[in-house]
Order: structure tokens, then sequence, then C-alpha cells
């Protein structure tokens, strides 16, 4: 899923415009910014991401994001969990 500060509307609009199979949630209160300490100098939201297995545990955070390759990057650590047991 993907967290974002913009709205709803404004996330409804980007996934039907790029045809998005992801969920995105609105942070419009930045109470999740503030939980995962993504807050930049100037206030806004840095694009991270969290590697979060299903019992909850955060397994990886990626601090530096690249949207063109970030979804193979992911791909090749949930096999190295998968993979590590």
């Amino acid at each position: 899923m993907g967290i974002s500060t913009d709205s709803v509307a404004s996330h409804r609009k980007f996934a039907d415009k790029y045809g998005l199979a992801v969920t995105l949630l609105s942070d419009s209160d930045k109470e999740v910014v503030q939980r995962y300490r993504v807050k930049n100098l100037i206030g806004f939201a840095n694009r991270k991401s969290f590697l979060i297995d299903p019992q909850g545990i955060l397994r990886k955070i990626y601090d530096s994001v690249s949207p063109a390759n970030h979804a193979g990057e992911v791909l090749e650590d949930l096999k190295a969990l998968q993979e590590a047991g």
C-alpha cells in the first residue's frame, strides 16, 4: 500500500490516471508521517518505504526510493527473507 499526505480525491485521481493496482491511503492529518518519522526539514514527508512482515515486524527501511527500480528491489528483499525462513 502507499501512504501520503495527499487527499483521498487526489489519490483517486492519481490511481485512475496511472492505472494503479496498489491501495493508496491518505494521511492528511500527518499521523503516520509523525509515527514513522518521515517528515523532512521543511515539513513535507520524504519518500520512504518500509518492509513489514505479516507479524508486524519491521524488516527493512528504504530511505531512498527510486520509483523506476523500487518494486524490483522490494521483490528481491522479500525473496531473501523467504529463503532465510
